[in-house]
């Protein structure tokens, strides 16, 4: 019994508690604030900005309207669905090494990816990413269990959770490839082809795995289509591919160089007498990395890296082959991940390493110099962004008034809201005017859009705060 649940149940439990380590302390980021307004929405608020944005991730936006429902708007509140998500989906890394291996494989692969930087960082993120995590695993322990034993029951609950990976996040059905590669392989060697001619159901696999992934791509087809009309407006901010990104590939998967290097190093000396079942799940590894990479050299970029989380699972439990046997061996290579990962598990835990500004120093600036009839602006781009997160952290406290605020985006249908065409008028004889930028600017009033000529030419500047990737500026009406 200890054997059959310490696999999972160990490492779950141990993501669970490093996952919720210090998950407060970085500021909500940039689309952690999409997460944050969007789910506070009404439903029919929420249909209405999927048909213009953020289609692709409409589930994921009505599950967290009910979450905040009920758990509320704090940071662990709204982080807790990918916590837990990242835990759930280690212990399932645990159990499915259990069963293509042994025990000691599924615990130390599971253990391997609680250390890893890129777990704990995606764990902490209000966004969908852990969820689809899990689900990926969860579709991948499914498949193995139906390949032994090709019933349809189990096919069809293989086939549901490749819809729920769709509806989380699409670019997760990558992994059907090296699914398929599974398939196939255990049809070919039934066939006689590969080593072992004797596995049981191997035709009516392929058929059912065949029906099911077909019934399940059709019924999340309709959210496909409508991500891909929103492709330009979703991705248009991801870099060019270089072969500098796919050099940094491992680094930025892993979250850490030395970790990267140390496991994938590993897991190209895997060990073990089913030499198939290595490859299908190096197969699994490569494949969606490699689609991603691929179609952004072919077309527009789609490559970031927390899309395919997923793939550390196959690496890590091709890494722990190499090693689990040997136990003194396999603590060694445990202790060196996590002294290697100390350093970015560190440092992920900033104020501001959530793609965004520490909104919580921003707001602090503000509170600690604010004064009765202040106006508040945002220049540059994004400004649905640092308006979100300054009203977030300024909440139930005394704030500036949004000087340029129309129409709240939730009325708009967007993720921005409705700004004021006449900035003069707007801004009326304001006495003093706090200017929110993205990144430190050296003149906060460079491409700070149509208020930077009136702060130029009305007001004076009074301080500028240079924060990490943010600046704070206050101007004073000239008398």
């Amino acid at each position: 019994m200890v054997a059959r649940f310490t696999p999972s149940v160990l490492p779950a439990l141990i993501m669970l508690v490093v996952g919720r380590y210090h998950a407060r302390n970085p500021s909500l980021g940039w689309d952690e604030n999409a997460t944050l307004i969007v789910s506070q929405r009404t439903l029919g608020q929420i249909v209405q900005l999927i048909q213009n944005t953020d289609g692709s991730i409409a589930p994921y936006y009505l599950f967290m309207h009910f979450w905040v429902g009920l758990f509320g708007t704090s940071e662990i509140a709204l982080r807790a669905p990918s916590i837990i998500a990242m835990a759930i989906g280690v212990g399932l890394v645990g159990e499915l090494g259990r069963r293509l291996f042994t025990p000691a494989i599924g615990l130390l692969a599971a253990v391997l990816l609680a250390a890893v930087p890129l777990t704990s960082r995606y764990a902490q993120d209000a966004r969908v990413y852990g969820i689809a995590f899990m689900l990926v695993l969860l579709a991948t322990l499914l498949l193995y269990r139906a390949v032994d034993r090709p019933t349809w029951p189990r096919w069809c609950w293989y086939g549901l959770t490749v819809l729920l990976v769709g509806l989380a996040h699409m670019i997760g059905l990558t992994v059907l490839a090296g699914h398929a590669f599974v398939v196939v392989n255990r049809w070919r060697r039934a066939r006689g082809v590969g080593v072992d001619p004797a596995l049981p159901g191997a035709r009516q696999a392929v058929v059912r795995w065949v029906s099911v992934t077909a019934v399940a791509v059709v019924l999340v087809s309709p959210l496909i289509a409508l991500g891909l009309t929103q492709r330009g407006d979703q991705l248009d901010w991801i870099a060019p591919v270089t072969s500098d990104t796919v050099r940094a590939a491992p680094a930025d998967l892993f979250g850490a160089a030395a970790v990267a290097w140390l496991i994938i190093g590993l897991a190209m000396l895997a060990r073990w007498t089913d030499r198939w079942l290595l490859a299908e799940l190096a197969v699994t590894a490569l494949v969606s990395p490699a689609a991603l990479i691929g179609v952004s050299f072919l077309t527009s970029p789609i490559w970031v890296p927390r899309y395919v989380l997923f793939v550390l699972a196959p690496i890590a439990l091709l890494a722990a082959t190499a090693v689990a046997r040997a136990p003194v061996r396999a603590v060694v290579v445990l202790g060196l991940v996590v002294v290697m990962a100390w350093p970015a598990q560190v440092r992920l835990r900033g104020p501001a390493t959530h793609h965004g500004p520490s909104f919580r120093q921003i707001a602090a600036i503000i509170s600690r110099d604010l004064r009765p009839g202040d106006g508040i602006v945002y220049g540059g781009p994004s400004t649905w962004s640092l308006r979100a997160g300054v009203d977030y952290y300024l909440a139930g406290k005394p704030a500036p008034r949004d000087l340029l605020l129309v129409r709240p985006a939730a009325e708009v249908g967007q993720l921005g809201a409705e700004q004021c065409a006449d900035v003069a008028a707007c801004v009326g004889d304001t006495g003093r005017i706090w200017l929110i930028r993205l990144f430190q600017q050296e003149d906060p009033l460079d491409q700070a859009g149509p208020i930077a000529p009136i702060l130029r030419s009305d007001y004076h500047s009074v301080r500028v705060w240079r924060i990490t990737k943010g600046t704070v500026a206050l101007y004073e009406r000239n008398r």
